[in-house]
């Protein structure tokens, strides 16, 4: 013989909006802030800035008022390193920039190598000074040491 069996279900709970309160509400903005500043590492008006400043060869900046020696911090590339220069050629008021050195350093406490661009900052009166940027103006990227190999003997690197 067959027997149904009658399921009772219990009635189903609606979903209900939460408002998030207390000491939630108050670290939401500062965690979603937080999120996108680590996203977005340069900011609109500092991509603006440096790309308003010109590469320029020694000669062409006779005239101009110099500002200033820059330097970058190590950077995995030049391109970074280049641009933390022009950032800083424009927060002295700059036009211009001189690249006069690039060099390899040591990034971090490991064998990992960057780049290191050191400038000076002009700014040119309206007339004077390159207007756009030329390829010989650059610095080109200063060759890397290759790092240790673990089947090198101590006095191998040397």
């Amino acid at each position: 013989m067959l027997k149904i069996y009658r399921l009772k279900l219990k009635p189903e709970k609606r979903c209900t909006k939460r408002r998030i309160s207390g000491p939630s509400a108050a670290l939401l903005p500062v965690v979603l802030m937080s999120v996108l500043l680590l996203n977005a590492c340069v900011s609109a008006e500092d991509q603006v800035a440096a790309n308003s400043v010109i590469t320029a060869l020694p000669q062409e900046v006779q005239g101009c008022t110099f500002l200033g020696n820059v330097d970058s911090r190590s950077r995995a590339s030049i391109g970074p390193a280049r641009f933390e220069l022009k950032l800083q050629t424009a927060a002295l008021g700059g036009t211009h920039l001189v690249e006069t050195l690039a060099f390899p350093q040591l990034m971090g406490a490991g064998w990992d190598f960057g780049t290191v661009l050191s400038g000076r900052a002009y700014r040119c009166p309206e007339g004077l000074g390159p207007k756009v940027e030329k390829p010989q103006a650059r610095l080109s990227s200063p060759e890397l040491p290759t790092p240790p190999s673990v089947n090198m003997g101590d006095d191998d690197w040397l």
